[in-house]
């Protein structure tokens, strides 16, 4: 057993399934645009995965529905673990050390990072980044093994995985790749030319990489004739629009916060900023007393160089359709799939660094200080992931609870009543959408005719008119919301936390034991209470 479980695989199998095992208490719960998928018709499915210029992943969402929700929560836990295991091997295929590409594989699947998975509708990009990063892997031993055919095999999975968007900035690094691969595969051809003059060895890299460059340009006009985007998505949704204006307005924010006129005040863009400046002065300077290995520090700052190139090309497609790199919004948004290889290389080099800045006695107190260095982060880390998955569990219960609120009350199933939640149960504060409310009634009263609202989302855009304006193209259909009555007399009802003042994750631990123990005893409603009717004359 000892022997089985020095595998590296395995060591990175284990703390990944430590980690990310919790996501099976999920596979009931719906977050986001989730809500759109449940019960959705295939034809319907194919409509607006078609619009949005992926119509296969229509056909994937049916399949697995079809199949069971919880087959959403399974496939993203496997999915999660072979992308880290395909990191891994690319890593291998690169002649990292063992520890360091086990180390660095960790590290890419259990940062704090991409929360978005947990969603059914991010789903699909997990299966696309995974396409993606073994098609990397089949380029990486093509160039190896001068093998045409798998060279060529890898850039059709390469175009197919690009029908995830993202991943198309992120194919700048393939091409980083193939040149050093290529450049180096120059050095060792026999012809006595091509190795004498370094001009020749640039001819031969960009003959090898043409093809490379042109990919992108393929699967851009594959797009525009098969997969070309309409309905709502034509507009301008996701559309490509650099704006160096916001990337400079977040740099003055910052510096706003370095140097403001009432005083310092910490929050997280100052916070990363100083991160970022203690990572870069331990990266710069160098000391004649570090009693530590050069070669490790050496080691390290490399690795940060990595990781640096990496986390740009993970933002990039972030910034290409003008959102603000901002970091207030990184931990949930989906365009953060890419990040995680960046942030470990990153991590993994600051650590070395850090080790070989702080002296030790001797090599073997040096090793016993790394290795319970780097488990406490491991441990921080995994930790993390626990409560990431414990607050979307708080919000799960809270689903349960609102659609058996509503099942078990009589008035607030009728037609002539306006639902306001301000129960604040939602995971990171997330605001509910149409669409997720709209899920939650049918699935208390099988019908789609509920008025339910956020109530900070409304106060947010300025209440019903403005919140219907700044959504008013993802409405209809999308959000499942077939016949609110919007011109009838009726009552308010404003739904609240259940026993104010009780800590939520208490209460999430017990309902937690008595679903597995006493399910007959389990009624989600207790979490919500409910105020009104407030009723008026007109709506």
């Amino acid at each position: 057993m000892q022997i089985f479980l020095k595998r590296a695989e395995l060591q990175l199998f284990f703390v990944y399934a430590v980690a990310h095992l919790p996501i099976f208490l999920l596979s009931e719960a719906r977050y986001w645009d989730d809500w759109s998928l449940s019960g959705a018709s295939k034809d319907m499915l194919f409509s607006v995965f078609t619009q949005a210029g992926s119509p296969l992943v229509g056909y994937y969402h049916h399949a697995v529905q079809t199949a069971g929700w919880w087959i959403y929560a399974f496939s993203t836990f496997i999915l999660g673990y072979l992308i880290v295991h395909m990191f891994y091997l690319i890593l291998k295929s690169f002649d990292f050390s063992k520890i360091d590409r086990l180390s660095l594989s960790i590290l890419a699947g259990i940062q704090p990072l991409y929360y978005a998975r947990i969603a059914a509708i991010n789903n699909p990009a997990s299966f696309f980044l995974l396409i993606f990063v073994f098609a990397t892997y089949i380029f990486v031993i093509s160039v190896k093994e001068n093998n045409r055919h798998k060279e060529y095999f890898s850039y059709l999975l390469f175009i197919f995985s690009f029908q995830f968007n993202s991943l198309v900035p992120a194919f700048l690094l393939v091409l980083i790749l193939g040149i050093y691969l290529f450049y180096k595969e120059s050095k060792t051809l026999t012809d006595e030319f091509l190795i004498d003059r370094r001009s020749k060895r640039i001819k031969y890299v960009i003959k090898k990489t043409a093809f490379i460059v042109l990919i992108p340009f393929i699967y851009a006009i594959i797009q525009h004739f098969f997969f070309k985007k309409s309905g709502m998505f034509v507009a301008d949704y996701n559309i490509i629009n650099i704006k160096f204006s916001i990337i400079t307005s977040e740099i003055k924010v910052i510096f706003l916060n370095l140097f403001p006129f009432d005083g310092i005040y910490l929050e997280k863009k100052l916070l990363l900023l100083i991160f970022v400046a203690v990572m870069l002065a331990i990266y710069l300077i160098t000391s004649d007393r570090v009693c530590g290995s050069r070669e490790t520090e050496r080691s390290g700052r490399g690795l940060i160089g990595i990781g640096v190139v990496l986390l740009g090309l993970g933002a990039l497609a972030y910034v290409m359709v003008g959102k603000e790199p901002s970091y207030e919004t990184w931990p949930t948004t989906r365009f953060q799939i890419l990040l995680p290889f960046g942030a470990a290389f990153s991590t993994l080099g600051l650590f070395k660094v850090i080790c070989a800045v702080f002296p030790a006695r001797n090599p073997d107190e040096r090793h016993r200080m790394k290795v319970a260095s780097f488990g406490g982060l491991i441990v921080v880390f995994v930790v993390n992931w626990w409560f990431v998955y414990g607050t979307f569990y708080i919000d799960h219960l809270r689903q349960e609870a609102f659609a058996d609120t509503i099942r078990n009350t009589p008035a607030l199933q009728s037609r002539n009543s306006v639902i306001l939640d301000r129960s604040g149960l939602q995971a990171f504060d997330t605001p509910a959408g149409l669409g997720e409310y709209a899920g939650l009634h049918e699935s208390a009263t099988g019908k789609r005719d509920a008025l339910i609202l956020n109530y900070d989302s409304m106060i947010a855009y300025g209440g019903w008119s403005g919140f219907v304006n700044n959504f008013r193209k993802f409405l209809g259909a999308w959000t499942k919301v077939e016949d609110a009555a919007f011109d009838v007399p009726g009552c308010l009802y404003i739904i609240h936390r259940g026993r104010a003042g009780r800590n939520k994750w208490s209460y999430a631990a017990k309902a937690f034991v008595v679903k597995i123990t006493y399910p007959e005893r389990y009624a989600a409603r207790r979490l919500l209470s409910f105020d009104g009717p407030f009723c008026q004359s007109s709506r």
